[in-house]
């Protein structure tokens, strides 16, 4: 079996951490995903919520009032999701994504610098699949907690 090449061996490291990223990017997606169900869990339970609710069943007699409980309604949730964005990115998994990205953009620099063409063009293509990969994540997550925030707004 013939020897591998000093660039296929950090073609093959960038490719192993940039695994590693999109797994951990996964994570993250997950993080937040449970982390905008709670937050609409929570709001759900709050009393602005259940006054609003009950606002509603007699709405036909008090619109003002139940608009302001909407309002309200509305504040509490805001303030929520706020608090709650904040658990998502300080979270462990967040840390981790962090620290990986990091590990793949060394080995991916590495992998560019090789004197071998071949070798800088596989470099170029898997930073830009990765970069793909982390926007299609991101994108994910903000659409997961918009539904999750026009959820908690209902």
């Amino acid at each position: 079996m013939a020897r591998a090449s000093k660039a296929s061996k950090q073609a093959a490291e960038t490719r192993k951490q940039l695994g590693k990223v999109a797994k951990g990017l996964g994570e993250v997606g997950k993080k937040a995903a449970s982390t905008a169900s709670k937050t609409a869990r929570e709001v759900a339970k709050t009393r602005d919520a259940k006054t609003a609710k009950k606002q509603l069943h007699v709405a036909e007699k008090a619109v003002k009032v139940a608009a302001g409980a909407g309002v309200a309604l509305l504040k509490t949730a805001v303030s929520t999701t706020k608090k709650n964005t904040k658990t998502v990115t300080g979270s462990k998994e967040m840390k981790k994504v962090r620290a990986s990205a990091k590990k793949a953009a060394g080995a991916a620099k590495k992998t560019a610098s090789t004197s071998a063409a071949n070798a800088r063009k596989q470099g170029a293509a898997t930073a830009k699949t990765a970069q793909a990969r982390a926007a299609a994540a991101r994108k994910e997550a903000a659409k997961t907690a918009a539904k999750a925030r026009k959820k908690a707004g209902r």
